[in-house]
């Protein structure tokens, strides 16, 4: 319909010898200019055509006014009608050019209706004025300032946790009010898709590759796609795909705190409002708000997934699973990760059989004289691992017993007493030195210290209060983190608990409870658990 009502528009201007065109210019169509556009095109009316757009007077391939020029340049226009100046130009430059040179140039009548009142036929020398270069001047500023006056508000709401994108994440809807339309709820058919990338990455041991083949192969939507199949006008990187995911994609997703209900904003910023052109921000200057919405998934399986990512592994050949120790296991010896390697051989009754080992990166694929083979097989430390696993459930379940809730209120408040205490002392020995520090000033000037001695002390005291002050800055981010994190025995046993009949080991059990497994040469296995430290405040306070 659009294609037929365009070319109606050409055939008028071929039959006629000389029309007056009228252009009329908005830059979005909410409610206040949706209706602007309509008092613009009822201004407009005497024209035998209208040429209308919404678009950005800084855009500089407006469609509709690229077209307009077009017939002018062919000969076809005879007069063209505007509201304003700002309708059609939005800076001097282009103002200029238009009024200046191209419309005399094909002799075409330009007039604005509103001030300042422009008609190039009764007064070409109004193009010159000083009046119009100064809104040609004032309309190039505005979008500037305007953007300015924007961000600034932007920057405001992102502080207060309050998001100013068009489109949730993937997993999270706006609200439909105006008192929500800023927060994130849950859109369940979304979010249960990204439990599972989360718990087929952590658990089942999929690789970031074998997650996206999955999730094509079960035909469940991309974001993008999704997003669009309900209705929303979204374009994204890629507006013509097909539906299908990409690796970077569920990385971009298993990289997300907003799924552990923080809002993360302002990871890039505007080059310039002109130039439309952006950068990405570095991640220590993003604003992030933490506990803003409801999460999708826990904390727990957020940090477990990132201590996943920073582990080497590597995922077994032709199938999509990793190996349940990758990453894992160490040689105790030279630091380096354990490689998986199998031996195969022929039994009468079975037929082709394996044994799978572990043996030392360095010794297999570097130096054999750099370290030894620590060859184990992977039955031995399967079931080292699991008793050691069990032995620790089961010391877990015991202090769980001793444990009352005054007690374990008592273990996690002992390390905030002890930060405070050293966060008094600190902030006293920095009061201290200030105040030695200026009196050397005097010592000085009542030549008590030379010039020399002055200034040699003054930088020594300089450079340990600096000192100080970092460190007490430390302390209070530390004390800051463990304010919010004020119980660190419950989650400490609950996580222990979750494993309490475990009977065979796997790759979640790891990933939730132990840290590293070191092989000795003889074949001895140190294990590394998580929550050591928690472990250890438990025990000492038990002591006492």
């Amino acid at each position: 319909m659009e294609k037929l009502k365009k070319k109606h528009q050409f055939k008028n201007l071929e039959k006629l010898d000389k029309v007056k065109i009228g252009y009329a210019r908005v830059s979005s169509l909410d409610d206040r200019q949706k209706l602007g556009f309509e008092v613009q095109k009822e201004a407009l009316k005497s024209c035998n055509i209208i040429f209308s757009e919404k678009q950005s007077g800084d855009n500089d391939n407006r469609p509709e006014f690229l077209r307009m020029i077009s017939d002018v340049e062919n000969g076809l226009v005879d007069t063209i009608i505007c509201k304003s100046l700002a309708r059609a130009f939005r800076n001097t430059g282009d103002q200029n050019r238009h009024l200046r040179e191209v419309f005399p140039q094909f002799q075409t009548r330009f007039i604005t209706l509103d001030t300042p009142h422009v008609d190039t036929f009764l007064s070409p020398s109004q193009a010159y004025s000083m009046e119009v270069e100064f809104h040609g001047m004032f309309n190039g500023y505005y979008p500037i300032k305007v953007s300015e006056e924007v961000s600034k508000t932007f920057k405001t709401m992102m502080k207060k946790g309050e998001f100013v994108g068009a489109f949730a994440p993937y997993g999270y809807v706006k609200g439909d009010t105006e008192e929500t339309k800023h927060k994130f709820f849950i859109d369940e058919e979304a979010a249960e898709v990204v439990r599972k990338i989360f718990h087929w990455y952590a658990y089942d041991g999929l690789s970031q590759k074998a997650i996206t083949e999955k999730l094509n192969s079960l035909g469940i939507l991309c974001p993008a796609s999704y997003k669009r199949s309900k209705g929303m006008n979204f374009v994204g990187n890629f507006p013509n795909n097909d539906g299908l995911w990409y690796v970077a994609t569920v990385r971009k997703i298993l990289d997300n705190e907003t799924y552990i209900g923080h809002m993360i904003q302002g990871k890039s910023r505007v080059l310039s409002p002109l130039l439309k052109k952006s950068e990405y921000v570095p991640k220590d200057e993003w604003v992030i708000v933490e506990d803003t919405h409801e999460p999708i998934i826990s904390k727990m399986l957020f940090e477990s997934v990132q201590f996943i990512r920073l582990k080497r592994h590597r995922v077994v050949k032709n199938k999509w699973t990793v190996d349940i120790f990758s990453g894992f296991i160490k040689c105790a010896d030279c630091g380096m990760v354990m490689t998986r390697t199998k031996n195969y051989y022929m039994t009468k009754r079975y037929g082709k059989r394996d044994i799978t080992y572990y043996v030392c990166s360095t010794y297999s694929a570097k130096s054999k004289k750099a370290c030894s083979g620590h060859r184990i097989r992977k039955e031995l430390v399967e079931d080292a691992v699991l008793c050691a696993v069990q032995e620790q459930i089961r010391t877990v379940s015991k202090l769980e017993e001793i444990l009352d809730d005054s007690r374990r209120d008592k273990i996690a408040s002992s390390s905030l007493k002890h930060l405070e205490k050293s966060l008094s002392t600190k902030q006293n020995e920095v009061s201290k030195l200030e105040g030695i520090a200026d009196s050397l000033y005097i010592d000085w000037k009542t030549d008590v210290l030379s010039k020399d001695e002055y200034m040699r002390m003054k930088l020594s005291f300089e450079e340990k209060i600096s000192h100080l002050k970092q460190v007490i800055k430390n302390i209070k981010l530390e004390l800051e983190g463990q304010q919010k994190s004020r119980d660190e025995i419950t989650p400490y046993i609950e996580v222990f608990r979750e494993h309490r009949n475990v009977t065979k080991l796997n790759r979640a059990i790891l990933i939730d409870l132990v840290e590293a497994i070191h092989v000795r040469e003889d074949k001895g296995i140190e294990i590394d658990f998580k929550f050591e430290d928690t472990y250890q405040k438990i025990v000492d306070s038990i002591q006492k």
